[in-house]
């Protein structure tokens, strides 16, 4: 079983995209790492601000699978993913709407 369903070409560039991605379907995780993606986009900050060990630990998964989904969405990395929630929390912190809303 597929752990996700092919996004386009590109990686999100903000978590509305995610979550606009994820909406329309043309996201789809399964298991493990659809628990990692829902608490990402629930708590930000928990990415942005903790080591995937820990993240992986809040979560109730291993490590792998939550380098998996940088992985899966085309990120590459763990440090990418943090900057991408990082980002978010910046924007919003500033009062500004997140880009791609």
């Amino acid at each position: 079983m597929s752990a996700m369903r092919p996004m386009t070409d590109q990686c999100p560039q903000s978590l509305q995209e995610l979550k606009r991605s994820i909406a329309e379907g043309k996201i789809c995780f399964s298991g493990q790492v659809e628990q990692v993606a829902r608490r990402m986009l629930e708590h930000p900050e928990m990415v942005a601000f903790e080591s995937a060990a820990t993240v992986a630990k809040k979560c109730g998964v291993s490590q792998t699978t939550v380098i998996r989904l940088s992985s899966l969405l085309g990120i590459g990395s763990y440090r990418g993913l943090k900057d991408l929630c990082a980002s978010y929390i910046r924007e919003r912190s500033k009062g500004v709407s997140p880009a791609h809303q």
